[in-house]
């Protein structure tokens, strides 16, 4: 039998093994902005973390270039079905990100608008569908939060003004290979809702 992942660590480094366990599983990711000292920690012992997580049906993706080290699930049972309201602020979300990264220059670490800007540039893009409501996108954007896939700052004023900062985990949360592939499941989504496909979105979108 071979021995478990945390054999002859000492009792400090299996609750560091554990604590990153159980943020990879809860927030999908572990950023090393969040975590400093558990990031690097994570990295010198990447082989009994990479082992726990394999047990547990989930594959690690480390991106050392991004200090980031991203969960995906292997196993169906894993994977939580999204919301369609859910899953087309994220597709919007993605595009955002490409577009500023490709077109605009930014670095994946960089990329960020406002609330009042991703409001506009998401009916560009899905011109037949409204916006979820004020609450409910707050809603959903705080779970992308916890998902590792936005952060929110600026919180404490009106809500058009609060910034999301999109991390570069979205790359592989909606592994879009290109805009065409993203625009396919775009109208896959709409023709669910019976809506007729949109034009392409917009080159300012």
């Amino acid at each position: 039998m071979n021995p478990s992942p945390a054999h002859g660590m000492n009792e400090g480094d299996r609750e560091s093994l554990q604590e990153t366990f159980q943020r990879l599983l809860a927030a999908g990711a572990l950023l090393r902005e969040d975590h400093r000292d558990l990031y690097d920690w994570a990295r010198l012992h990447r082989e009994a973390v990479d082992e726990l997580a394999s047990l547990a049906g989930l594959k690690l993706v480390w991106e050392h270039e991004h200090r980031l080290v991203l969960a995906l699930p292997q196993q169906p049972r894993l994977l939580r079905r999204m919301r369609q309201d859910e899953t087309l602020v994220t597709l919007a979300l993605w595009y955002d990100f490409d577009r500023m990264v490709k077109d605009d220059g930014l670095t994946p670490e960089d990329v960020a608008l406002t609330v009042a800007a991703f409001s506009e540039q998401f009916e560009s893009k899905f011109r037949s569908l409204q916006l979820p409501a004020a609450t409910r996108l707050l809603e959903i954007l705080r779970l992308l939060e916890r998902k590792s896939v936005v952060r929110l700052a600026e919180t404490a004023g009106p809500f058009t003004e609060i910034r999301i900062r999109i991390l570069p985990t979205i790359r592989y949360l909606v592994p879009f290979a290109d805009l065409a592939e993203w625009t396919r499941a775009r109208d896959r989504h709409l023709a669910a809702q019976g809506v007729a496909d949109d034009p392409e979105p917009d080159a300012a979108s």
